[in-house]
């Protein structure tokens, strides 16, 4: 796929390295990124992003500001329909609507109608969807089922990680879910930074409780936490404890440079990952008490 001014051999390089990099990714990712992942210049990667987007080889998301895989691969897959694919029409009834006909299926979840129209038979008959007297799909008692058993960490990512986005973006810098682990904390997510200067590559570490603004927010106190100088010199990190949730306690951070949280923008950051936090409880509870009526439906009751 060869862009302008870019030499074919080199162009086909570089489209093979955004796609297998783009394949890797469990979410969309910034152009910065993929420029820095893959060494490719980040002029040259707008114009290839662009054409690639074009010919549906990858998806921009303006949510999120990231590239993923497009339809176009999904297509040219093969016959048997992809996990992939399931996932995709999955991620169609997470957009608000309970029942959909096969065609908003395909709209919603960018895939071919004639993949779509292979799959929906196959997830019906495996209890992952159910389908309606008048034609249309809903979520299944089997999906439901094994929805339930997620654990409380996975959930917890689950929920939280558009809010980190929300909250990466409202600051300007990286977002982080920290949980209470024995007599340590350990970062599960984190959405980072577009600055090139940034806080990253934390998920799976662990940090002390002690002189650490994760650490204070986990010891209890509700009010919003900020220590600098404690997880790495130079950051300065702003945390508040994510309300009513216990198994297993949990905030939301952000890290970035001291000199980009002093005074106003630290003022900012602090209301921003409070209210972050506030919005993570409640959408915590909000999600237990759907999957406990979840339940007493599959049940019968």
């Amino acid at each position: 796929m060869r862009t302008e001014n870019d030499p074919p051999a080199r162009s086909a390089e570089r489209t093979m390295k955004v796609l297998e990099f783009l394949a890797r990714r469990t979410y969309p990712t910034p152009t910065m990124v993929i420029a820095q992942e893959c060494d490719i210049p980040k002029s040259s990667l707008h114009n290839l992003l662009n054409t690639m987007r074009g010919r549906r080889f990858v998806t921009y998301h303006s949510d999120s500001r990231g590239w993923s895989l497009g339809s176009r691969l999904f297509e040219i897959a093969g016959d048997a329909p992809l996990l992939t694919h399931a996932l995709a029409v999955f991620r169609a009834f997470g957009q608000g609507t309970q029942m959909l006909d096969a065609g908003e299926v395909a709209r919603l979840s960018e895939l071919p109608p004639m993949v779509v129209t292979r799959l929906l038979p196959v997830l019906e008959q495996n209890d992952l969807l159910a389908k309606t007297p008048g034609g249309r799909y809903r979520l299944g008692s089997q999906l439901v089922a094994l929805a339930s058993r997620v654990s409380d960490l996975d959930q917890l990512r689950i929920v939280t990680r558009p809010i980190l986005t929300r909250l990466r973006d409202a600051t300007r810098e990286t977002a982080n879910l920290v949980v209470l682990e024995s007599d340590h904390a350990v970062y599960i997510d984190q959405v980072e930074s577009r600055h090139a200067l940034r806080h990253a590559g934390w998920v799976g570490r662990q940090i002390p409780l002690g002189n650490t603004a994760s650490g204070a927010a986990l010891g209890g106190d509700p009010s919003v936490q900020v220590v600098r100088d404690s997880v790495e010199p130079g950051v300065t990190a702003v945390a508040c404890r994510i309300p009513r949730m216990e198994h297993p306690p949990a905030v939301l951070s952000v890290t970035g440079p001291n000199f980009r949280l002093e005074g106003a923008e630290l003022a900012r950051a602090c209301a921003a990952v409070e209210a972050a936090a506030q919005t993570a409880g409640h959408a915590l509870s909000a999600n237990q008490d759907a999957k406990d009526t979840a339940r007493r439906v599959v049940r019968g009751q």
